[in-house]
């Protein structure tokens, strides 16, 4: 018994709150609160979910890990909730031609077509809207984004977080929480800031309640700002369905 937990405390899998910080590659999110308590900020691969409502600054908190300095990859935006323009996209650092946009008419679809971009080697980041997303899914992600020097975001809905949980409360092993996911974060908007709810994140410990200050609603400077700016008004985004 001895040694089979002597094995079992050097899988390089288990993590010990004693350890020290992991050594892998990270994105800073630019606030140094939230980077703390993130141990550096954002994993560069692998399966993120976002928790939160449309519109509180939920795309804008994670600018810099989607417009990382990949020039030769792309961005892929499966199912966003608006229409995403050009001269919000170059507000935002990213280039039309960096960008492509798919549209499923079902949940499925867009699972599968996250999962191809993941595994083309071609796509930087996949940023995904979907309602539901079940530990086999959120695994084939997982490993398809590690395996694959690319990060998913994942945005889902808060109100699916309790509707799934209580759905699943007689069988724990399929409990939310468990999803083998990278980080799991959920999204509070406010007036001028934004909570963040670390629920998960590999080899470091949940955290409440994170205020950062956040002006979620766009004012005068950011439109007159798109309007000068906007170079890509002869140029459409790249679009399937």
């Amino acid at each position: 018994m001895k040694k089979s937990l002597s094995v079992l405390n050097k899988h390089p899998h288990i993590w010990r709150a004693r350890d020290k910080k992991q050594s892998e590659a990270k994105f800073s999110l630019g606030f140094p609160c939230l980077d703390k308590a993130l141990n550096g900020g954002v994993a560069s691969t692998g399966l993120v979910r976002i928790s939160s409502l449309t519109g509180v600054g939920e795309l804008s908190l994670f600018k810099r890990v989607i417009c990382q300095h990949r020039t030769h990859k792309l961005v892929v935006f499966i199912n966003p909730p608006g229409l995403l323009q050009s001269p919000w996209l170059e507000n935002l650092g990213l280039k039309a031609q960096q960008v492509l946009v798919v549209k499923t008419s079902e949940e499925q679809e867009s699972l599968w077509a996250a999962e191809q971009c993941l595994k083309s080697t071609a796509c930087h980041c996949v940023v995904l809207w979907s309602n539901a997303v079940n530990q086999k899914e959120a695994r084939r992600l997982q490993v398809a984004a590690t395996h694959n020097d690319a990060l998913c975001l994942l945005y889902t809905p808060p109100q699916h977080q309790t509707l799934q949980t209580s759905l699943q409360a007689s069988t724990p092993s399929q409990n939310d929480n468990s999803l083998p996911i990278t980080l799991d974060i959920a999204l509070l908007g406010k007036p001028h800031a934004l909570s963040v709810n670390i629920r998960k994140q590999r080899h470091g410990w949940p955290k409440d309640n994170i205020v950062i200050s956040h002006r979620w609603t766009p004012d005068n400077h950011a439109i007159k700002w798109a309007m000068a700016h906007n170079t890509l008004s002869d140029q459409a985004l790249h679009s399937v369905s």
